[in-house]
């Protein structure tokens, strides 16, 4: 399978290159930063502007999927619901589905609570949760068109294992059985590499997490 990763150089975009690359799949990285990528050769880079829609979908052109880990200045959070629209428009004309890594503070705890809306929710991440929880109602949920796929990480998402042991849900947030809500980078591209090679969730949100 020929895949295409946007913001292949980012915390989550590495993890995820690695995990398409360790099954064998034909990768085109978009990266704004200078990588070797754990030394893979058979990737070809580029360097490019995810709000340029025809440099975009030209590089877009034969895969089989896009995945996007696009992340936003931590000033201007906003430019991810900007960024999402520009990414199924490219999509759309390069004929090929996206799944786009969303934020977890859109998630149910209970039946009409979010998880950004809780009084805990931490503030630093606020901006960041409500810019996706927008780009994932106000963009993603109205395409009709294009097959993509929104992924949802737990609460806690953090460096740590592939153990490849974990859950999915949709759209309620996941939490173990003390309550916490995690998920390691490593499963989470597990989690998504998963659904690229066999979709369940088009047009629709799902998360992971133990």
């Amino acid at each position: 399978m020929k895949i295409t990763i946007v913001g292949a150089s980012g915390n989550i975009g590495r993890r995820i290159t690695q995990e398409a690359a360790s099954r064998g799949h034909e990768l085109n990285l978009i990266t704004s930063k200078d990588k070797d990528f754990f030394g893979l050769d058979n990737v070809q880079l580029f360097k490019a502007d995810a709000f340029k829609e025809e440099e975009m979908s030209s590089i877009f052109k034969g895969s089989d999927v896009v995945i996007s880990s696009y992340a936003p200045p931590h000033d201007n959070t906003d430019l991810v619901i900007d960024a999402s629209k520009h990414l199924i428009s490219a999509a759309k004309k390069a004929g090929v589905k996206l799944v786009a890594v969303g934020g977890a503070g859109s998630l149910k705890v209970n039946e009409t609570t979010q998880l950004v809306d809780t009084a805990d929710f931490p503030q630093d991440y606020k901006a960041i949760a409500l810019s996706h929880r927008t780009a994932l109602e106000e963009v993603y949920l109205n395409e009709k068109e294009l097959e993509w796929t929104n992924v949802s990480p737990s609460a806690y998402i953090f460096e740590g294992e592939r153990t490849n042991n974990f859950r999915i849900g949709e759209d309620n947030l996941l939490v173990d059985a003390e309550g916490n809500s995690s998920i390691s980078m490593e499963d989470f591209a597990v989690g998504i590499l998963d659904e690229v090679e066999n979709p369940k969730f088009i047009q629709k949100r799902f998360t992971i997490g133990y």
